[in-house]
């Protein structure tokens, strides 16, 4: 694809990949769940102690982002170091172009740059929604091996807390 231009993101890019990010949590459905603010995303992604890192997928034509993928670095008990990719977003218009796996295959590059073993993701398992999103990660032969993602979030992570 000669349109496409994939590259790690800057601090100059923070608001663009919020934006999308959010257009992202508006698609799905779950911009109720979206509480981050555009200071706490810079700041975690972009600053001094940053816990993510980004990449920003951009049209050479058109000179405009119109995708993303955040990821962070962890460690797996089998494997070790991991590459876990948080979210990938191509704006509605781009998609089933070869704009997402370019992007994906991108971020297995780093994946395997960084000396890491694994790349790691969840997808949203609601066919009903997220049809063609399993299906595009079913192409790669990923590997579904039935691991539930549970989470503590808010009022019920703060009750976990108390000692």
């Amino acid at each position: 694809m000669d349109d496409i231009n994939i590259r790690k993101a800057t601090v100059d890019d923070s608001d663009i990949v919020y934006r999308l990010l959010k257009d992202m949590r508006e698609g799905e459905g779950r911009l109720d769940a979206f509480v981050i603010t555009p200071e706490e995303f810079k700041r975690d992604g972009f600053g001094e102690n940053k816990c993510f890192e980004a990449v920003i997928v951009e049209n050479k034509n058109k000179k405009e982002a119109i995708g993303f993928a955040t990821y962070f670095f962890g460690y797996n008990g089998d494997c070790g170091r991991m590459l876990y990719l948080e979210d990938i977003y191509i704006e509605p218009a781009y998609r089933s172009k070869g704009y997402g796996t370019a992007v994906f295959k991108y971020m297995a590059k780093i994946t395997i740059d960084e000396n890491a073993r694994r790349m790691e993701w969840c997808v949203m398992d609601d066919p009903s929604w997220n049809a063609k999103t399993i299906e595009f990660y079913k192409k790669f032969n990923s590997i579904d091996d039935n691991l539930k993602q549970l989470y503590l979030h808010g009022e019920v992570l703060k009750k976990c807390a108390e000692f």
